[in-house]
């Protein structure tokens, strides 16, 4: 019974997607049409939201297992999984705006960053760059801890890229993605002074994105360094190479006592970077 509940969900969630998707492209609204459909939309997917989540809960799992339904907790995630890849084209930045579903939306996706990394790197392009947009929208959001979702999830695609170029297929085809990331995250968070209540998670993001390709990073520091003041530009591209360590970045995918404390030193040195370039080129 548990399996037919889980089925008949991410039936129900393939069906809502593919045709509230088909309908978007279809209907030209006008602006009260057009906000009256963000609205339904607003709490059908809260709904489905909440679904997934009320699905992957311990608790759910506990009385499914003493069911002895046989499901197990890999065909539970990837349904969930499949769940979410239903989402992804319905979250809108509009509906972003809204802070319940905006956290309920972040809750769900940063459970399944911190937890299955591997499958968020091969969804089709189209459904991962959706995610990565989403990620980026988020961390500059507001609210911190939708903001430290995202910059964990962030960080959580590209450490697994490190390990097992795990987006190498889609680097292939676009490989400014790292850029992209880099350069809004910076430009977003660390020059701004949102970065206060998001600091630790912005540093762990930075740090991978700068080890996955030393060059591409440098190019982007150089493309940022060269539309600030002229009499600023040294400052800044001093302040990087303090920062960017190749020591510290070779060893960022160690595991064990040696990658902590390399992690430790650039959370440090990443923290005297932000409070030196907010001394001098602080975006309002």
């Amino acid at each position: 019974q548990s399996m037919t509940l889980f089925q008949s969900s991410a039936d129900l969630l393939k069906s809502y997607s593919s045709q509230h998707c088909s309908a978007r492209v279809v209907k030209r609204l006008s602006s009260v049409e057009a906000l009256a459909e963000e609205e339904q939309a607003y709490g059908d997917v809260s709904c489905a939201i909440q679904l997934l989540i009320h699905l992957g809960t311990k608790d759910f799992l506990d009385i499914s297992t003493a069911t002895n339904d046989g499901v197990d907790s890999q065909q539970v995630t990837d349904i969930i999984f499949f769940g979410l890849q239903q989402i992804i084209p319905l979250m809108t930045q509009g509906l972003l705006q809204f802070p319940n579903l905006c956290s309920q939306y972040f809750n769900l996706v940063g459970f399944m960053m911190d937890t299955y990394p591997d499958k968020v790197c091969v969804l089709q392009y189209d459904l991962f760059d959706a995610l990565l947009e989403s990620l980026l929208f988020g961390m500059s959001y507001v609210d911190s801890f939708v903001a430290k979702s995202s910059l964990q999830g962030i960080s959580g695609l590209v450490r697994e890229h490190l390990k097992h170029k795990s987006l190498s297929q889609h680097l292939a085809t676009h490989p400014d993605i790292f850029d992209k990331c880099s350069s809004r995250l910076l430009q977003e968070v660390v020059f701004q002074s949102i970065v206060w209540d998001r600091l630790e998670p912005s540093g762990m993001a930075l740090l991978p994105l700068v080890a996955a390709d030393l060059q591409r990073f440098a190019s982007v520091v150089t493309g940022l360094t060269q539309r600030i003041p002229l009499e600023h530009q040294e400052r800044l591209s001093g302040a990087f190479q303090k920062l960017v360590q190749p020591t510290v970045l070779s060893k960022v995918s160690t595991g064990g006592y040696e990658g902590r404390m390399n992690r430790m030193k650039f959370k440090k040195d990443f923290e005297v970077f932000v409070r030196e370039v907010h001394a001098f080129l602080v975006v309002k």
